[in-house]
């Protein structure tokens, strides 16, 4: 058997695709096998000791995979990709990576509720783990001070679609920790948070990026040293993800950016006229900037009461979990994503217990706005 192409060369692109008689297919294929065939001996030994990964086992990496990570890394302009079977998994593996024990961990106070979780949780492991103010530079010392060796920030906040300054927390972390931004909101190349100086950058890739509601996977990216320590990290944990999952979210990032900018320009739309429409009481979009993604979420005037009776109401959006489809979907965040936060602790997210939210997908703004209209009532 050869070997696969060398970590990190772009002939990775053509890992996972077979030539025969001169041809091969646009397509590529998907290589499902769980073990490979080896000549002798000396071939196992050289894929187990020397080859690159997936050379040897799959748990260690597989065709499909490798291919993708090096596509990842071209698009997000990494130094390196790393493919995991889901968001949480490659948002957990960033501090059990790179984290010994006693070491801190400090995560935004505004951030997804499984990233909140697992913060929360992460004492039991062996490590300490701080929550702050990612829109204060001075919460942000204060944590330093504790001798924390991972920031964990989430930009543009789920699901209020707030900015943190990530040229700011970089500067002010200077060399001090690693700084991961979870930048699932907002896919390459509309944002790169890398280019603004942070270590690592992570992605369910479940949403935008694998954008049909059809894939559970999870993305870092980011300097070559940190990616090769998360590396060892999935291997033992076993958490990468599989062929078929690896091939569809190839497939999906051929078309991110032309899916991306149009659900951004219809989600503007859709909170334009939210915002002027006298049964929303608030929205949460970033109006001020020119990519603000495709999340929009709003509090109808009348409380809990009338939240619930818009969300029944809607007929063309779906009322779903998740974001970043093709298709628009609607959740509560109370309910959903945002329920493993307290009641002492969900003043600090920015936005209030009756909001809805709402992911743009690829539908025209007059069917959305239409739904809307119908839904909201008077109070």
């Amino acid at each position: 058997m050869s070997a696969l192409p060398p970590f990190g060369t772009p002939e990775w692109l053509d890992a996972g695709t077979h030539r025969a008689n001169g041809v091969a297919p646009v397509t590529p294929h998907v290589s499902r096998t769980t073990t490979w065939d080896f000549a002798d001996r000396a071939a196992v030994r050289a894929a187990m000791f020397d080859a690159s990964p997936g050379t040897f086992y799959p748990r260690y990496g597989h065709p499909g995979i490798i291919a993708l990570e090096a596509e990842m890394a071209v698009l997000e302009r990494a130094e390196a990709s790393l493919a995991f079977a889901s968001g949480m998994a490659a948002i957990a593996a960033v501090p059990h990576a790179l984290l010994g024990r006693g070491e801190g961990y400090a995560y935004a106070a505004a951030c997804y509720g499984g990233t909140h979780a697992l913060g929360r949780d992460l004492a039991r492991f062996g490590f300490s783990s701080y929550r702050f103010d990612a829109f204060s530079l001075s919460d942000l010392d204060r944590v330093l001070d504790q001798g924390v060796r991972v920031v964990h920030v989430e930009s543009p906040v789920n699901p209020t679609g707030r900015v943190v300054d990530l040229e700011a927390t970089v500067a002010r972390v200077a060399g001090r920790a690693v700084v991961c931004c979870d930048g699932t909101l907002l896919p390459p190349p509309l944002q790169r948070p890398l280019e603004m100086g942070v270590d690592l950058v992570v992605h369910s890739a479940t949403k935008f990026l694998g954008g049909h509601s059809d894939i559970l996977a999870g993305i870092v990216s980011g300097k070559r040293e940190l990616v090769t320590r998360l590396e060892k990290w999935r291997r033992l944990s076993g958490g990468l993800l599989a062929p078929d999952d690896a091939w569809l979210l190839r497939r999906s990032l051929a078309t991110v950016e032309l899916r991306a900018r149009a659900e951004n320009e219809t989600a503007r739309m859709v909170a334009e006229w939210l915002a002027n429409d006298a049964r929303v009481e608030r929205v949460h979009y970033p109006l001020d900037r020119e990519f603000g993604g495709a999340l929009v979420t709003f509090e109808p005037r009348g409380g809990e009461e009338a939240m619930t009776r818009t969300y029944d109401s809607l007929r063309r959006i779906r009322r779903a979990v998740s974001l970043g489809g093709v298709e628009s979907l609607a959740s509560i965040p109370i309910d959903t994503s945002h329920v493993a936060y307290g009641d002492d602790e969900f003043e600090k997210l920015g936005f209030g217990r009756h909001a809805i939210r709402l992911s743009v997908g690829l539908e025209p703004f007059e069917v959305l706005r239409d739904d809307l209209d119908q839904a909201l009532h008077e109070f």
